[in-house]
């Protein structure tokens, strides 16, 4: 379904999710948030996936959501509360999964568009990317995750400039601040990016995407019980055939 909002394609372990609203920027609608649940959990799901892909087709990688819809919507209120309700439905997808993300930003990464970004992983951009928020310049607040989210990657101070002002981060202020990982040339990016993501997915990737939830997940939790969490994840992890070759690999060096 080439025109599906949201395309999926696996290959050797490696989901690529693709946002397919080209002509619309990939900007966020009611079809959208269904399909990028829908695809979400199909990689949740599906033990043959082992990395995560997240791009977006044309000349941006998501510019928000649609104002075109919001503006045509009878009761905009209702229409923005059930807009955000499906939309975090697949924002706690993503950030549950069990398997490391990879974000490729090209052009503009605006509102929920720089959301989804905050909720990779590691993110190839391009020279020519930029990151806003947007939400406050059309008297909107965050959402996707946002103001949660960017406090945690950039600190207090600076989220809340990006949330009040319309300053917007270039790829290499961006990786200044610790939203993107990597800056290449734009016509780089989809190579880099898939590059990344193959690299992790001839590695450990049960470890890595263990080690994301970890991560991710040690926000809200006190010490003692990530201790707790840690002890656990490596007594899994150790078990795993993957680890066992690796721990074998690394010990016969010395030998």
């Amino acid at each position: 379904m080439t025109d599906a909002p949201v395309l999926l394609t696996v290959d050797d372990g490696v989901a690529h999710v693709e946002l397919n609203r080209p002509e619309a920027s990939n900007t966020i609608d009611l079809p959208y948030t269904a399909a990028f649940a829908d695809v979400l959990t199909q990689v949740r799901d599906d033990d043959a996936v082992r990395v995560v892909l997240l791009t977006g087709r044309g000349r941006m990688f998501c510019a928000g959501g649609d104002l075109g819809a919001m503006d045509a919507a009878p009761d905009r209120s209702a229409f923005l509360q059930e807009l955000a309700d499906a939309l975090h439905v697949g924002v706690r997808l993503l950030d549950g999964l069990e398997k490391p993300v990879v974000v490729g930003v090209q052009g503009a990464a605006a509102g929920a568009g720089l959301s989804l970004v905050l909720g990779g992983d590691l993110v190839v951009a391009g020279r020519s990317a930029a990151f806003v928020t947007a939400y406050t310049s059309v008297g909107l607040t965050p959402d996707g995750g946002q103001s949660w989210l960017l406090p945690r990657v950039v600190g207090l101070q600076r989220a809340l400039e990006l949330t009040l002002t319309p300053r917007r981060l270039s790829a290499e202020e961006a990786q200044a601040w610790g939203i993107v990982t990597r800056v290449v040339d734009d016509e780089a990016v989809a190579d880099e990016a898939h590059a990344l993501a193959r690299r992790l997915a001839d590695g450990p990737a049960r470890a890595f995407g263990r080690a994301r939830r970890l991560v991710r997940g040690s926000f809200g939790t006190p010490l003692s019980e990530q201790l707790d969490r840690e002890a656990r994840t490596i007594a899994t992890s150790v078990a795993e055939p993957e680890s066992a070759a690796l721990i074998t690999r690394f010990l016969s060096r010395g030998r």
